[in-house]
């Protein structure tokens, strides 16, 4: 099955329903689906061929998702980009995947835009409503004409999406995700949901449409009939007010958003939300304090996901019945990520590739037909990650004796914060170029509201000009401020293992004692 299809389905059978309600457009089916066959016909104008990358970049908004659709017509693969990225990264990306062009779906970013396209080794078709742009984005999707015939060359295990992930070498890769990949996602959660995710399902999507958790739930909506309120940036009173007022069903957040409903909304306990029917959480750890908080607060069932862009998202999920479980007293399944979601496979391997038995801490490997194509143009990365059909996931963890999987701590370096990955060797090599800097280690601490937080740890020279404000100045504009360092630590040395590795267990150690559970 195609991505444009099951939408098609739900345009013909019930034209009218409300489909996308965004900060750009409130479209019902069928204004979604002739809004994708009118950018699929620009793209054709524009010999975009089958496999050819096109990118969008923008706050979360209706049009990205009848751009999804339109490049799924013609064969084309749409890559969607982090807008919090500093433009010199933007750049990388854009080159990186090939895209010639851009949508950029709102005026927010524009001197964003302009540095970037400025950066870029190749050359740029930019479609936006703006003066400079090459073609007007509001007349793209308002020109009318026949329906677009799709490429009889594709099938669905081509290429539809691509999602950039941050690599160990410091640039981001492209993880590319078939038609098949996400309408797996779509099967798999419809069974695990226990029918949450119908025609009739009014849902509110906050996560960023470039990461898996935004796009793959508003997409799960739409591909099940549903209606999908789409707001451009996560802020907790909103939130709660439109679940009140548009009486919202179902949502997917990150512990982070949780928390800062449950801690942050004044008199949070005067709205109605008693139309939640279910919410997913994952991408970060929860504790059970707050996860008892929530399920006070919201009334409804929760859920615990985890995968990543490499599976097309979730692939082990804790039920609302293992939920139910742990609040009845077996409250250590709360630091269960759960069991595999139906066609998933999970094992633990040690070292040397073999498989752990019941409560034995190695490598957590997933089997999937979710599991992505693999990095576009990294075949050694693709190689490193995929085996044997087991996508690696650098995460440690165990099963026990019931199947429920735990993790335990990254075997790579990557930290969590607030729901984004990050690479601290790409901070490493913008925090070395500061003046005075002997060596560096970017690390994940412990952070009450975000999981983690980034704490650079520095070797300097004596007199270094280093301070907590030159270094939060000297990687503005280089790095996307997720990434930026808020924390700074001094030392003599950092350690290192006799082949001259930097130690950073022996550096988060202080950090992360008494926490049984070393991950964000």
């Amino acid at each position: 099955m195609l991505l444009h299809q099951p939408v098609d389905y739900h345009a013909d059978l019930r034209p009218l329903r409300p489909a996308i309600d965004a900060h750009d457009h409130v479209w019902c089916y069928r204004d979604l689906v002739a809004h994708s066959h009118a950018i699929a016909r620009f793209l054709q104008s524009q010999n975009v061929q089958v496999g050819e990358r096109i990118a969008v970049l923008g706050l979360n908004s209706a049009t990205h998702f009848a751009l999804y659709l339109a490049a799924s017509r013609i064969g084309a693969v749409t890559v969607s980009v982090n807008f919090r990225l500093a433009p010199a990264e933007l750049a990388f990306i854009l080159d990186d995947a090939h895209a010639r062009i851009l949508f950029v779906t709102d005026s927010s970013f524009d001197e964003t835009v302009t540095e970037t396209i400025a950066q870029r080794t190749g050359d740029t078709h930019l479609v936006a409503d703006r003066d400079d742009a090459a073609t007007s984005l509001r007349a793209t999707l308002e020109t009318a004409g026949p329906e677009v015939v799709r490429a009889e060359a594709v099938d669905e295990n081509e290429a539809v999406l691509q999602l950039y992930t941050s690599g160990t070498t410091g640039k981001p890769k492209g993880a590319v995700l078939s038609h098949r990949n996400v309408s797996s996602l779509v099967g798999m959660m419809a069974v695990t949901n226990d029918g949450q995710y119908t025609s009739t399902n009014v849902d509110l999507t906050v996560a960023p449409l470039f990461h898996i958790g935004g796009v793959g739930v508003g997409y799960i909506i739409l591909a099940t009939g549903g209606h999908c309120i789409l707001q451009e940036a996560f802020d907790p009173v909103r939130v709660v007010e439109t679940i009140q007022s548009r009486r919202v069903n179902t949502m997917f957040m990150v512990p982070a958003m949780i928390q800062a409903i449950v801690k942050l909304v004044p008199n949070i306990e005067d709205y109605d939300l008693s139309s939640l029917q279910s919410i997913a959480y994952g991408a970060a750890p929860i504790s059970a304090s707050l996860l008892r908080e929530a399920l006070d607060l919201f009334g409804c069932k929760m859920q615990q996901v985890y995968g990543m862009t490499e599976t097309t998202g979730t692939v082990v999920a804790l039920s609302f019945d293992d939920h139910q479980r742990a609040l009845a007293g077996e409250e250590h399944l709360l630091r269960s990520c759960g069991k595999p979601c139906p066609g998933n496979e999970v094992k633990i391997i040690d070292d040397d590739g073999a498989e752990l038995g019941a409560n034995q801490t190695g490598q957590i490997c997933l089997r999937s037909s979710s599991n992505m194509l693999g990095y576009f143009n990294r075949a050694q990365a693709t190689a490193d990650t995929i085996q044997d059909g087991w996508v690696h996931t650098g995460d440690a963890g165990f099963r026990d004796a019931e199947g429920f999987v735990f993790l335990r701590d990254r075997l790579k370096d990557m930290v969590v914060s607030g729901g984004e990955n990050i690479y601290p060797v790409e901070v490493e090599n913008i925090l070395a170029a500061m003046p005075g800097v002997i060596e560096v280690a970017v690390i994940g601490v412990p952070d009450e509201q975000y999981g983690e937080a980034l704490l650079a740890v520095f070797a300097l020279k004596p007199d270094s000009p280093v301070t907590l404000e030159s270094m939060i100045e000297h990687c503005r504009g280089q790095l996307a401020g997720y990434k930026i360092p808020r924390q700074l630590q001094v030392v003599d040395a950092l350690p290192r293992n006799p082949s001259g590795k930097v130690l950073k267990t022996v550096l988060r150690e202080p950090w992360w004692e008494g926490h049984e559970r070393r991950i964000g």
